[in-house]
């Protein structure tokens, strides 16, 4: 099947302790391949497809993981087969993980593509409805190749690790010379302008807009974030106007009477 163009674009999100789960077993030092099987939700907007990482299997060596017989390494059938039916059962992603050399580059093989054109069509006619494909990792980076449920081939734009910090992953480096807005001069002499670059995509949700969360939606959009959603049912009263950033009395909802 060849690729066809999709406007959203697809990210993977991966706790950090997955991710560290996942590099202890890619790269253990040997500079040999390693094969696991990453199982996800499917979180999808109006603008972009997320594949939430829930759970990871990792294929042992030599029983799970073998010498190919098209190319080097392979995932078993009989460890491959009751992971998709999972997938299937509790509609999640199945997505087939394996790791290449280097640090901050990395591509499938022509083997590897040979081989998702072989298999893949088959896993989507079995997963009846969900997405299939396959992740090939280096010490810092990611490609991935996904198979649409509803037709269609597409490239991972790349993938998001959460957890104390924020770590974004892509198949090469972007932005080598990316220079960031001048306004934020100062901060970008403390995070890079990479640093700086991973705010200005970034997606922030406050919940609750009160004392503690109006000062928070200031100062991140102060830092540069690019994006809030921003959720607060509650309306403005008296009693909130000396707490509340950039409240004017004219915000305060009719309805509240004015402390006597």
């Amino acid at each position: 099947m060849a690729q066809q163009p999709v406007n959203k674009s697809h990210r993977l999100v991966l706790p950090a302790g997955l991710k560290a789960r996942l590099d202890q077993h890619l790269f253990p030092g040997d500079h040999d391949e390693h094969g696991a099987v990453i199982l996800a939700g499917v979180a999808e907007t109006a603008r972009e497809v997320r594949l939430l990482a829930r759970e990871l299997i990792l294929a042992q060596d030599g029983r799970d993981f073998v010498p190919g017989e098209r190319g080097y390494r392979m995932l078993k059938a009989d460890f491959i087969t009751p992971l998709v039916l999972r997938a299937r059962d509790e509609r999640l992603a199945y997505l087939a993980v394996h790791n290449h050399g280097g640090k901050h580059r990395v591509a499938f093989s022509h083997d590897d593509i040979c081989s998702h054109e072989r298999g893949y069509p088959a896993l989507l006619q079995i997963v009846r409805g969900m997405h299939v494909g396959a992740l090939v990792f280096a010490k810092s980076a990611v490609a991935g190749d996904i198979w649409r449920s509803e037709g269609g081939r597409v490239v991972l734009e790349g993938a998001t690790v959460v957890g104390p910090s924020r770590e974004l992953l892509t198949p090469a480096p972007r932005n080598e010379h990316l220079r960031s807005d001048p306004r934020y001069d100062r901060q970008v002499r403390l995070f890079g302008d990479r640093g700086q670059d991973i705010l200005a995509r970034a997606r922030v949700a406050v919940i609750g807009l009160g004392g503690i969360g109006s000062l928070i939606a200031e100062f991140m959009g102060r830092l540069g974030v690019g994006e809030f959603l921003i959720v607060d049912p509650d309306r403005t009263e008296w009693t909130n106007v000396p707490r509340l950033v950039g409240v004017r009395r004219s915000d305060v909802a009719p309805s509240s009477s004015f402390p006597e």
